[in-house]
């Protein structure tokens, strides 16, 4: 009997809440920095080549030159209200056919670098 008069006197209202279904949206590629250009005696620190996900020709990484690549990484110290820094380059060509190309940035990226994760805008669009 008070189980029903409970249910009686008690309206409940139920808020609805709006889910975004979608994913959002990234305009970014992630690629590997593999190292730097180089031959048997010498390597060129200012050519970065890099491995960009779900690339394995030169047609395919044909589309992506001119494209903006950022190397993010985190710093001890303070600057600008941020600890996260970022080294700039813009990728140049292809290297052989397997889909890497060839990158040059505004500082040389550090040896450090080797095997992190870089972003490759998909800005400046061509098309």
């Amino acid at each position: 009997m008070k189980a029903e008069q409970q249910q009686k006197g008690a309206t409940k209202t139920v808020k609805k809440v709006k889910v975004n279904k979608k994913a959002p949206v990234r305009l970014w590629v992630k690629a590997v920095f593999t190292g730097f250009r180089r031959s048997k005696v010498q390597q060129n620190e200012n050519q970065a080549l890099l491995k960009i996900q779900h690339v394995d020709d030169v047609s395919s990484s044909r589309f992506y030159w001119g494209k903006r690549v950022a190397y993010i990484y985190k710093a001890h110290s303070l600057k600008n209200n941020t600890k996260f820094r970022t080294i700039w380059g813009r990728i140049s060509r292809s290297h052989g056919s397997n889909g890497i190309v060839i990158a040059r940035f505004n500082r040389n990226l550090p040896p450090r670098a080797i095997g992190s994760t870089l972003r490759v805008f998909l800005y400046p669009n061509r098309a």
